[in-house]
């Protein structure tokens, strides 16, 4: 793919759409979520770079409010902090795919430079959702995916707080009953990260290193396997839900199309340069 601006080259609100590394077209959620998968395995580097400046500070305050508090106590300070350290993930995902290389840098001081308004969006909109569940599940349910890309529009668009909402509504309003899909897989696989670290972390210090295993998460309430857990999944949540933001631009605004027909004027203008050297 041509690593230049070429004429007729398209623009998705500020998103340089020919220089993306992944090919844009209609994808199903589960599409979505393997594509995913397989962006954060391939730049497994990058990611790891930017969990050690993101993940282990936030996991070390966690596990220090369970020795200290109890894990009810933990629990309520690593949901949010896992919420807060999406941000960073979404800002390398954004840039991976359109950029050959990102500096973890970078990526860590843009996050800590917009992070704040965006976790003030992300508490305002948690709040929202709250409301709506203490009334009625499917409200909540409802409010979390009209406002499951406020980072997103925060991030890639430079809007606003006030225009987030209304922006992140008008997208999710494109492909609702996609983006409730997308909002009850994301909770599961979240929370099947959390279990799975605490069955599988059991099972390989009891089983294989020989050591005495913690007691179950749903016995104790929590323990440090779960937490790494909680945390271990973020990068993928992250990225996942930035990838069906993407998807459903395509969708909304032609994306797949505007690309295929800026790559036919590219051509174009590469043949009708040879030409004229000829």
């Amino acid at each position: 793919m041509n690593a230049h601006p070429v004429r007729g080259q398209p623009r998705g609100g500020g998103l340089d759409l020919l220089r993306a590394r992944v090919t844009f077209r209609d994808r199903s959620v589960s599409d979505v979520l393997d594509l995913a998968l397989r962006f954060l395995v391939v730049e497994g580097r990058s990611y790891a770079a930017v969990a050690l400046g993101s993940l282990a500070p936030l996991l070390a305050i966690s596990l220090a409010a369970g020795w200290k508090l109890g894990w009810a106590a933990a629990w309520a300070v690593a949901i949010p902090l896992a919420a807060i350290a999406e941000v960073p993930f979404t800002v390398l995902a954004s840039r991976l795919v359109f950029q050959d290389r990102v500096s973890a840098r970078d990526v860590l001081a843009s996050a800590r430079r917009d992070g704040p308004r965006v976790v003030l969006a992300r508490l305002l909109a948690a709040a929202l959702v709250a409301i709506g569940m203490s009334l009625f599940v499917v409200p909540g349910v409802w409010l979390a995916s009209i406002y499951l890309f406020l980072s997103e529009v925060m991030l890639l668009e430079r809007a606003s707080i006030g225009q987030a909402f209304g922006r992140a509504l008008r997208v999710a309003s494109s492909a609702a009953s996609e983006v409730i899909v997308g909002v009850l897989v994301l909770v599961l696989v979240s929370v099947g990260s959390v279990l799975l670290a605490d069955i599988a972390g059991r099972a390989v210090l009891g089983e294989l290193l020989q050591f005495r295993p913690p007691r179950p998460v749903w016995t104790e309430g929590g323990s440090v396997l779960a937490m790494i857990g909680l945390f271990a999944a973020v990068p993928y949540l992250a990225t996942a839900r930035f990838f069906l933001y993407l998807n459903i631009r395509t969708r909304a605004e032609g994306w797949d199309i505007q690309t295929r027909f800026a790559a036919i004027a590219a051509r174009a203008d590469e043949e009708a340069k040879a030409s004229e050297a000829a």
